[in-house]
């Protein structure tokens, strides 16, 4: 959700650090994961349960394209918005697995406020990466064991209940 430039820009290092590449993905995972949300542009196909009405949500949005959209394998007329809400002419019927979309959603490029706030807990991670986790000289041994917590900012907090997608 941003670059490894761009980490290396914001706290130093070096562009091949397996440190500085771990923190960046455990951040950018960490920020799908709360908002609920995979936020880069993708295209997947879904299938979804129906319960009889005429307006489903879909599981990401924004949406930017609904190339293909079946109830029980069969093409049927749909409109959707930005949002994720898929309309039809008709009650969908009530059955498990009944619908199938593909659609495309999320972001490209990533907006600036994720990409700073995942820069921000990327940078909190790299620093708390141990480096030296064990060391012996010579009849004497230490083990260093750390637990990566981070705690979050109030920006954090604030930029994924923006881009959060359900309860």
């Amino acid at each position: 959700m941003a670059t490894i430039d761009d980490l290396q820009t914001k706290i130093g290092g070096k562009g091949d650090d397996e440190k500085l590449k771990l923190a960046l993905a455990l951040a950018s995972g960490r920020f799908r994961g709360q908002a609920n949300n995979p936020i880069s542009l993708t295209t997947e196909t879904v299938t979804l349960d129906t319960q009889g009405a005429s307006r489903i949500t879909l599981p990401a949005a924004p949406v930017r394209d609904v190339s293909q959209v079946q109830v029980d394998g069969v093409d049927t007329a749909y409109e959707w918005s930005e949002h994720g809400v898929l309309r039809f002419d008709n009650p969908l019927p009530d059955r498990y697995r009944g619908l199938q979309v593909t659609y495309t959603h999320g972001y490209d490029p990533i907006p600036d406020d994720v990409r700073d706030v995942v820069l921000e807990q990327a940078a909190a991670i790299y620093n708390l990466l141990p480096g030296v986790m064990s060391y012996t000289v010579g009849a004497e041994s230490r083990s260093y064991s750390t637990a990566l917590t981070v705690g979050t900012t109030a920006q954090w907090a604030a930029c994924v209940a923006r881009y959060r997608i359900g309860d």
